[in-house]
């Protein structure tokens, strides 16, 4: 086995070389997501004077009982299958004059080259040999009857999908052809003598795959000259893993969140950065600045997810606010703290409103734990949250003033629970049945509320040592006696049912087994029990003679006293300007009739301003179509939706997106947010991804 770096153009071309993709090898399986990369990469090429792109291995061996130019494709078939079609829509469009092009050879360049075998003597003389169902779509391509093309097939699809992109006119089929001449590949070639599978297997299995982090460091870096390489490492990039404890990938995830206002994929952390460069409109020229930011926030990042010194001069209150949050893992706010303490750092807001702020956002998030709201509509509101306060702050108000509004405005799965909804949690919520790190943290809280001289209850919850460990104690135990149903009432089947498991019913003891199923009296005075114990959160049991539902009652009235205490539910006397836009999300939107539409942004495409619903619909609807052909082609196909059909063309009912596919517009402003909906649900979607600024109702009139 030997492998050379090598242009992908000479890999493919050749006097009469063809190349197999064996059929043990999946099938054909690149998306628009991934052609998209590929054709964003080579117009990004194609304005750059670099004379070489990375396009990963390709992995061939010669094949057995063909002729000594035929070869299997071991891996990287989909690389070469890809570049394969977009240089047969190059052609095609060409050859049928949907295209100009300056160089009359071009086409013959590419179908001798790349696509056709010239010299072969078999009937089928295309170079590229797919397996079975991918290799008649793609000779059908070749063939150019488009009546003919298998629509169904990811080949035609993405075939389509380039056609579209060089039909924009955004890149010259020259400069296009030009761009994939400057792929490079890492040409692998495998003997015949040796075991091309295990080969495969060594390739794919063996060490670490590349970070997210790597892949950007990589992409950032290796443009450079090796001066400039060695310079950004040591000044940016190595400092950068150290402040994110090597977490790079974790903390890229949370910055590109805060600048882009969406959260990506966390396997796609890598081509979101190269998104969010190429939007920049930065060049490798001005790298250095990207990493310099890059790195102020990194620092703050690991301030934040770590708690470290780091040689961070801040008070008290907000480290042990901070430590706190780490307890129940509240990573999702960390695009809007790292917001928040960037404004701190350069002077625009006070650590008094960072200490504010904080506070709100605890008494958020966990007030919505106990009540028991869906985690995951914490995604988009922190999300966005530091940019809507700063939308809304017009007139210098604090900071944490404005963020309890919008907190407090929030509705629906993204509700701030008040004092009713929060104390009715406290006496009905299964607490024992709460996560491990959510309910340490609520008894470390309930402990130590904010004292200095603290007793680690995480730790001790957490020890090995059964002998130093404590445990959630059930005050009216799991298994009641007669004694227990007699000191109960007539009532113990229902208090025992409704009561056990919640938060007036449960302390912590580190001599759970001593306590067992004993009487309350017994509990409270035997050796160890609640009057020899250490802990605060035991010295309540020590004004009570009997544990009945009336002495739960009163311990519920005095945890809602003190809960509200350590999770207030804030005040402001921020209110918003008048003219102030509404903003909504297509998760959010209920009726909208009669709202006067502003603008809309979706997922991190710019800011569109519009006051037409049915431009705001289209639009939409098609920036999705063109991520993706294939599930609006199967929506069309399947007829499950009426709104989405096959060839209506000349009807001005309706809207073509493409590809023969067309959008039914003339309905409702509802309807056409429930249409929506459903796209969004068929292709996955966040709806939160979709933002509509609106008019301001006006009040009503007394």
């Amino acid at each position: 086995m030997n492998g050379q770096a090598k242009l992908l153009v000479k890999f493919m071309s050749g006097a009469d070389n063809r190349y197999i993709i064996p059929v043990y090898q999946r099938n054909y399986d690149w998306t628009q997501k991934q052609c998209k990369q590929l054709f964003d990469d080579l117009v990004q090429v194609s304005q750059t004077e670099r004379k070489r792109h990375f396009f990963g291995s390709i992995v061939s061996t010669p094949a057995s009982g063909g002729s000594g130019s035929d070869f299997l494709i071991i891996d990287g078939q989909q690389r070469l299958t890809t570049v394969s079609i977009l240089l047969v829509a190059v052609s095609n469009l060409i050859s049928a004059g949907k295209v100009a092009c300056s160089d009359p050879m071009l086409v013959r360049y590419i179908r001798e080259n790349f696509i056709v075998d010239v010299y072969a003597s078999d009937e089928r003389k295309l170079r590229l040999k797919p397996i079975k169902d991918d290799c008649r779509a793609f000779d059908k391509l070749v063939d150019g009857d488009e009546e003919e093309f298998e629509r169904d097939s990811h080949v035609t699809q993405n075939y389509d999908y380039f056609c579209t992109r060089i039909l924009s006119g955004e890149i010259t089929p020259e400069k296009l052809v030009d761009a994939i001449k400057r792929l490079e590949i890492i040409d692998i070639f495998v003997e015949q003598d040796e075991n091309p599978q295990l080969i495969f297997e060594s390739l794919n299995s063996t060490g670490l795959d590349l970070t997210e982090a790597d892949k950007i460091r990589n992409f950032m870096l290796m443009g450079l000259d090796a001066e400039t390489q060695n310079e950004y490492y040591e000044k940016y990039w190595n400092k950068i893993e150290r402040f994110t404890d090597y977490h790079v990938s974790d903390f890229l995830r949370h910055y590109l969140t805060l600048k882009q206002k969406r959260i990506p994929n966390i396997n796609a952390v890598y081509f979101t950065f190269k998104e969010f460069v190429r939007k920049q409109g930065l060049s490798p020229d001005s790298y250095g600045s990207l990493l310099s930011e890059m790195l102020f926030y990194a620092r703050i990042y690991g301030r934040i997810a770590f708690v470290g010194d780091l040689g961070w001069a801040v008070s008290r209150k907000i480290t042990a606010t901070l430590r706190r949050l780490s307890l129940i893992d509240v990573s999702v706010s960390y695009p809007f703290l790292l917001a928040l303490f960037s404004a701190m750092e350069k002077g625009e807001i006070s650590e008094s409103e960072v200490e504010k702020s904080l506070e709100c956002v605890e008494s958020f998030v966990f007030r919505r734990i106990l009540c028991a709201l869906p985690t995951n509509a914490l995604n988009k509101i922190f999300c966005t949250l530091d940019s809507d306060i700063r939308r809304l702050n017009k007139n210098g108000f604090p900071y944490s003033s404005v963020l309890v509004y919008v907190l407090e405005s929030k509705s629906g799965s993204a509700d701030f629970p008040s004092d009713k909804d929060f104390a009715l949690a406290i006496r009905e919520k299964n607490v024992y049945k709460m996560q491990k790190k959510n309910k340490q943290y609520l008894f470390d809280r309930l402990e130590n509320k904010d004292s200095v001289e603290r007793v680690n209850i995480v730790e001790l919850m957490d020890s090995d040592d059964e002998k130093n460990r404590l445990t959630v104690e059930h005050v009216m135990p799991q298994t009641l006696s007669a004694d227990w149903k007699r000191d109960l009432g007539e009532n113990w089947k229902t208090i025992f049912e409704t009561r056990l498991h919640t938060l007036p019913n449960l302390t912590l003891t580190g001599y759970n087994s001593k306590l067992s199923n004993e009487r309350f009296l017994k509990k409270k005075e035997i050796e160890h029990g609640f009057r020899d114990s250490g802990l605060n959160i035991n010295k309540i049991f020590l004004k009570f003679e009997k544990w009945t539902e009336a002495e739960m009652n009163e311990r519920t009235n005095a945890l809602v006293s003190e809960m509200t205490a350590l999770w207030p539910y804030p005040k402001t006397d921020f209110v918003p300007p008048a003219d102030s836009l509404d903003e909504v999300t297509l998760e959010s939107a209920d009726d909208l009739t009669g709202r006067k539409l502003v603008s809309f942004q979706y997922a991190s495409e710019p800011m569109q301003k519009t006051s037409q619903w049915v431009d705001m619909y289209t639009s939409v609807a098609k920036m999705i179509f063109y991520e993706d052909y294939a599930p609006m082609i199967a929506i069309a196909s399947s007829k499950k939706m009426a709104e989405i059909a096959f060839n209506k063309d000349g009807d001005s009912s309706w809207f073509g997106l493409g590809q023969g596919i067309f959008l039914y517009k003339a309905n409702s402003t509802v309807a056409k947010l429930r249409v929506l909906e459903k796209i969004f649900d068929a292709y996955g979607k966040d709806k939160s991804e979709l933002v509509l600024s609106l008019q301001p109702e006006k009040p009503a009139e007394s």
